[in-house]
């Protein structure tokens, strides 16, 4: 499962599942350089690594959909 990071907020990274469920994650459990947007999913010993694959690639979803919507 993986998680957008929604806001940081002092030391904890406020996150949003795939499936719209929430989770606040101290950003000391974290692996990899973060910020807002950044996508992470969780390993096998409790830490969140940042994809950056996964990253990109709804990056690229989100901006075909916003220009199929302005498209005529």
């Amino acid at each position: 499962m993986f998680y957008s990071i929604d806001r940081i907020v002092e030391e904890v990274a406020f996150c949003i599942g795939d499936e719209e469920e929430v989770l606040l994650l101290s950003t000391d459990r974290i692996i990899g350089s973060y910020t807002e947007g950044s996508v992470i999913y969780e390993n096998d010993e409790g830490y969140y690594v940042v994809d950056e694959n996964e990253e990109s690639k709804r990056r690229e979803e989100n901006f075909a959909l916003a220009e199929s919507l302005f498209d005529e």
